[in-house]
C-alpha cells in the first residue's frame, strides 16, 4: 500500500512541478470567475422559478378534481 502512495504522490509531484504560481494573477481571473458564478445563480434562479410557476399552474387542476369527489 505504502509503495503505490509514493507512486502516487511522485506522480502529482512531476505533473505540478512546472507549474508556478504567480501572486497577482487573481487581478486578470478574479472579474471572470465573479461572472461565472453570477452566471450559475442566475441559471439556477430561473430553474427554480420555472419550476415553481409549472407547479403553481398544475396543481389547480388537481385541487379542483379532489374537490370534486
Amino acid at each position: 500500500m505504502l509503495t503505490t502512495l509514493n507512486i502516487i504522490a511522485m506522480q502529482l509531484v512531476t505533473m505540478f512541478a512546472g507549474l508556478s504560481f504567480r501572486g497577482d494573477s487573481w487581478r486578470q481571473t478574479l472579474p471572470a470567475m465573479v461572472i461565472g458564478m453570477l452566471g450559475i445563480f442566475l441559471v439556477i434562479g430561473i430553474i427554480i422559478a420555472a419550476t415553481y410557476l409549472l407547479n403553481k399552474a398544475f396543481s389547480k387542476k388537481k385541487d379542483k378534481d379532489k374537490e370534486e369527489e
